[in-house]
């Protein structure tokens, strides 16, 4: 296997090509249900979930669980719990955007900002559930650390870490508010 972060650059072009077929309206409705769950995840799950599982792992284990099962069970929940509020706002009755895309370089333009936006949101959270729970994945030897300097540069800036969870709501509320206008 390549670097780690080479894995997380492939989902971020993908993304960026399913934004030029889907075109702008439909990915903004995307990129709402995306702001939604990572609210969701790091405002609602992550402080109250590890407590949660350690009381069910206490009461029916008998045993709590060890740090680092916790950080894979984890990573696991968060990112199985990401990538199906993603699948569902892709898959079938999408919430999309009210208009018609505008053609030419201005719509190129905005599928590509809003590709590139949706690739680092997506690709980005995935990465930061195993930074934040110190690369879990590792332990199957499907990805190997350490990290380029790149990577860690990168590793620095994903969207949790650089946007807190009260803005996730704000930014829900705005991308609602584009949505209903009329």
């Amino acid at each position: 296997m390549g670097p780690f972060e080479y894995l997380w650059l492939t989902l971020f072009i993908i993304f960026i090509c399913i934004a030029f077929v889907r075109k702008y309206p439909k990915e903004l409705g995307t990129t709402t249900l995306i702001f939604v769950a990572l609210f969701l995840i790091t405002y609602v799950g992550m402080p109250k979930l590890p407590k949660v599982l350690n009381d069910l792992s206490s009461q029916f284990l008998e045993t709590p669980l060890s740090q680092r099962d916790m950080q894979h069970l984890l990573a696991t929940i968060f990112s199985l719990t990401f990538v199906g509020i993603v699948f569902s706002s892709y898959a079938g009755q999408t919430f999309s955007f009210k208009g018609k895309p505008v053609g030419g370089a201005r719509g190129f333009i905005y599928n590509l900002l809003v590709g590139v936006m949706n690739g680092y949101l997506i690709a980005g959270t995935l990465w930061f559930f195993q930074d934040y729970y110190q690369y879990p994945i590792t332990d199957f030897h499907l990805l190997y650390l350490p990290l380029t300097p790149v990577g860690e540069q990168i590793a620095n800036f994903l969207p949790p870490y650089v946007v807190p969870p009260a803005y996730l709501a704000i930014l829900v509320a705005i991308m609602l508010l584009f949505r209903v206008r009329k």
